[in-house]
């Protein structure tokens, strides 16, 4: 590869919503995520140890999506983000169980006993350990039964996305692509974080429709970036990308397909900008959720720039090579305006 091979996609964000976290948080999480799966024998060999302790790195998920959460729940958001990883690439292509969602959705929700009975594995159990740590912090029954159900939602997406890649391999179409993708993105868990993270419930009157909004959004966004993140990596495993998808439906390059998504990501984050700026000139009490909800599209995307489990320069399908990288950027016509700065790059390395 020469460097006029190499094309760089960038994905621009606004300066003001790039918050780095503390680079030497006590705890550590990356250490406390390593004992927690040890103690629970969630990884039980070299390999294991290797993929989720030291490739995964949920902790610099934690922490960047996270960034001014205290560093005892950025760890236990880091032990969270491991498991639910953990489990996902065991159930990947498959689906899960029958009843092990709803028995996931109820133990998240940490009531006295622990679960047992058929079905209750160590999975089950670990997330048993993570509802109990939510209580512990203070929250709210509302909260951890709309983290329980939310949680119990993705799990059954999982099985939609098994019976596609099942019946229509890795290309069935970005219209059928997306209406799983969008529901296996995670997102609704991720948003709900933001209330254990920072120690600060939403009243039902704030969890409108703004704030569902909100969520829409951030699952378009995330496809957006994870795809564009994750090409070599889902071609190595057998599971569509929404890339290779637009290029075969546009008869384009896989490299004008990443721009092309990378361009639908500068537009949803316009859609992001203007809702935030319109809230919280309506509603200041949201506006202390709105910045958190922006500090984690950025650390997210960081994160996934940084994580060894996504390749830095990737090979597409067509013999391309790609980086992706995150800028954040300042805009002369103010924040609302992100679509005028939120560029797509082609560049050198």
């Amino acid at each position: 590869m020469t460097i006029a091979d190499l094309h760089d996609i960038v994905l621009s964000y606004p300066e003001s919503w790039n918050r780095p976290p503390d680079p030497h948080p006590v705890p550590d999480p990356e250490l406390e995520v390593h004992r927690w799966l040890d103690r629970l024998a969630l990884v039980t060999s070299a390999e294991e140890h290797l993929k989720y302790g030291t490739i995964l790195r949920s902790d610099l998920f934690a922490r960047h999506s996270y960034p001014l959460a205290q560093p005892d729940r950025q760890t236990t958001i880091a032990r969270l983000l491991a498991l639910w990883a953990l489990h996902d690439d065991r159930i990947e292509g498959r689906g899960t169980a029958e009843g092990e969602a709803e028995r996931i959705g109820r133990a998240v929700r940490g009531t006295p006993d622990p679960p047992d009975g058929p079905g209750a594995d160590r999975y089950v159990h670990a997330w048993w350990e993570l509802g109990r740590e939510f209580r512990r912090a203070g929250m709210g029954e509302r909260w951890l039964r709309r983290f329980g159900a939310n949680l119990t939602a993705w799990y059954r997406s999982t099985n939609d996305e098994a019976a596609m890649v099942r019946s229509r391999g890795r290309y069935p179409g970005s219209d059928a692509y997306l209406a799983v993708r969008l529901r296996t993105a995670g997102q609704q868990v991720w948003l709900d974080l933001l209330q254990y993270a920072y120690g600060r419930e939403l009243s039902p009157a704030e969890h409108g429709r703004e704030v569902r909004t909100a969520y829409r959004l951030a699952e378009t966004l995330y496809v957006h970036f994870n795809d564009l993140y994750g090409m070599e990596k889902d071609a190595n495993d057998g599971l569509p990308n929404l890339v290779p998808l637009l290029a075969r439906e546009q008869g384009v390059s896989e490299i004008e397909a990443c721009r092309e998504v990378a361009r639908r990501h500068a537009g949803t984050l316009g859609d992001v900008c203007a809702l935030s700026h319109r809230v919280c000139a309506r509603v200041p009490s949201l506006a202390w959720w709105f910045e958190a909800f922006q500090h984690l599209l950025v650390g997210i995307t960081r994160a996934h720039e940084l994580s060894p489990r996504y390749a830095p320069v990737q090979v597409t399908e067509d013999g391309s090579a790609v980086r992706v990288r995150l800028a954040c950027r300042r805009s002369q016509e103010g924040e609302e305006r992100v679509r005028s700065f939120a560029q797509v790059e082609q560049g050198v390395m």
